[in-house]
């Protein structure tokens, strides 16, 4: 990294709320048998899975400015929203309540996975409160009735893909600079990562060109058009560059030219497996004993198989950017008893015994 690209960081940090929450820089690591299997010059894991301590993923990096902003603003909690199983309540949840911040979660139905019920545990463990609104309607009832009124409560949008939480990748990228720049990795060719609220891409995207990175990013895209668009991926992209007029010079070219959105890997919908996503998983896991899920980072690996298969990276330093957390679960989870819980709580589980 280059003294002026470490002067943006630096300059981000103080400009906007920041609280350090992850455990960074995260490493990056080589993986021969990936780069042999794919036809690439080589191949790199950024280990995201591991930004936090107790918890990893993407969404710590994120949470920095986000829940530094909630309590400069002197918030008692936050709200935020996903699905039922959303591994983004889940880390707003556990990073909220280090700093004191009570977390509401505004939750959807999705189809039963695995991985719901221990996420539910982990919620009766933090205190989470989960609300369920099908409708803005009933989202704007459930935040009248919040305690202390509506203005104490600090609203996290899908994903934490605000412009402020999309700093967090800015600054990712700035970090990945500096490891090129001190011959930790070669700068990669292209960067994949699955993409849901987009909050994560975009802020790569500014990143990687405010570093003078020659990455392109190929995103794999994994909600449905109902949940968020392209649109609305473009319009975050124009205010992150809104939001830090004066502070870095903007990317050249247009919001998200360095981007590729892929939308074949989708499947069947949101949090559903699709067959490419599970081989991917089972050849991460054999190549590079890298554990995966098949609602994100199991779809950016098939984007990512699927390229290298069909000859795309002959020449090229490609890195896969792991935004699955892989820390173990918190002890003392409370068991769950799903006759306790609300009907979308439970349609949410798989079937049991």
């Amino acid at each position: 990294m280059t003294d002026g690209t470490s002067a943006y960081s630096e300059a981000i940090r103080r400009r906007f709320p920041w609280k350090a929450l992850a455990d960074t820089p995260t490493p990056v690591d080589r993986h021969a048998a990936l780069a042999e299997d794919l036809g690439a010059r080589s191949v790199w894991i950024k280990r995201d899975d591991i930004s936090g301590v107790e918890h990893g993923g993407n969404k710590v990096r994120k949470l920095e400015f986000l829940l530094a902003d909630a309590l400069q603003r002197g918030c008692r909690g936050v709200v935020t929203y996903g699905a039922v199983g959303s591994n983004h309540i889940l880390s707003t949840a556990l990073f909220a309540r280090q700093l004191g911040l009570e977390c509401v979660g505004i939750v959807r139905p999705q189809p039963p996975t695995p991985y719901v019920e221990k996420t539910l545990r982990h919620h009766l463990l933090l205190g989470t409160r989960l609300e369920s609104a099908g409708s803005p309607q009933e989202t704007k009832a459930i935040r009248s009735r919040l305690p202390g009124g509506n203005s104490a409560w600090y609203e996290i949008p899908l994903g934490g893909s605000s412009p402020l939480g999309s700093l967090g990748y800015v600054c990712a990228a700035l970090e990945l600079a500096e490891q090129v720049a001190r011959g930790l990795c070669p700068a990669p060719d292209l960067i994949y990562l699955p993409c849901g609220s987009s909050g994560s891409a975009v802020g790569l995207d500014f990143g990687v060109a405010l570093a003078g990175l020659p990455s392109r990013i190929v995103a794999a895209w994994v909600v449905t058009s109902q949940m968020t668009s392209k649109k609305k991926a473009v319009a975050l992209a124009g205010n992150l560059r809104s939001l830090l007029d004066g502070i870095c010079p903007p990317p050249s070219g247009g919001a998200l030219e360095r981007v590729e959105l892929r939308e074949e890997f989708l499947g069947d919908g949101y949090a559903l497996p699709s067959g490419a996503a599970l081989e991917a998983i089972e050849w991460m896991k054999s190549k590079a004993g890298t554990r995966l899920e098949y609602t994100y980072s199991g779809k950016a690996a098939a984007a990512l198989l699927h390229d290298g298969r069909n000859g795309r990276f002959r020449g090229l330093n490609v890195m896969f950017w792991n935004t699955y957390n892989s820390r173990p679960p918190l002890s003392g989870l409370p068991s769950l008893r799903r006759e306790d819980l609300p009907g979308i709580l439970q349609e949410s589980l798989p079937a049991g015994p």
